[in-house]
């Protein structure tokens, strides 16, 4: 196995997300179950076309699992990035399980700095944008390794940690250490 020259582990740790997933599981589902508990105890129809007590158990039951799954997929998302001896691999399960790699004979160019998420990607996670700024695995902030390919393609991987990073990237690229 190459050495590892960078090692960097990111997840989606941003408050507001968290906020926003939990405000949206709580908006879609408690009046589900509210529905269904004043429905059943009651025997009032909840709502102006209702459905049955057992249609109704089988909605609630589904958005829960749906909003809890995606609660779940982001509490389970993980970038992984190292940068090796022989290229830059990657992984960001729960949606890409197996290690990726991009080898150095396959970098034309790097650069290390800021980007635009929303602007450049529509926001993160994996995102491919469809005009000259490629694939991006980001999780959060706005500073990443954007990998020029040989083959014309565009690869980002968003960091948090820029410099080293960059050291990381000019040993890979040129065999040899850099004195800062």
């Amino acid at each position: 196995m190459d050495k590892i020259l960078f090692k960097e582990e990111q997840r989606f740790t941003q408050w507001w997300l968290w906020l926003l997933l939990i405000f949206s599981f709580a908006v879609a589902v408690v009046p589900l179950w509210y529905g269904l508990f004043r429905q059943v105890s009651t025997g009032v129809p909840w709502g102006d076309n209702p459905a049955s007590n057992s249609g109704l158990l089988l909605i609630a039951i589904f958005t829960t699992l749906l909003m809890g799954g995606i609660i779940l997929l982001f509490s389970f998302s993980k970038l992984q990035l190292e940068v090796r001896e022989d290229g830059v691999h990657f992984r960001f399960p729960p949606f890409i399980w197996k290690w990726r790699k991009v080898s150095r004979d396959e970098i034309e160019r790097y650069t290390v700095g800021k980007y635009n998420p929303i602007g450049e990607y529509g926001g993160y996670g994996v995102r491919t944008s469809y005009g000259k700024y490629g694939k991006a695995y980001n999780v959060s902030g706005n500073l990443g390794l954007r990998l020029t390919l040989r083959n014309g393609k565009v690869v980002l991987f968003g960091t948090q940690r820029k410099q080293a990073l960059e050291y990381a990237m000019q040993k890979l690229m040129t065999g040899k250490e850099t004195t800062g």
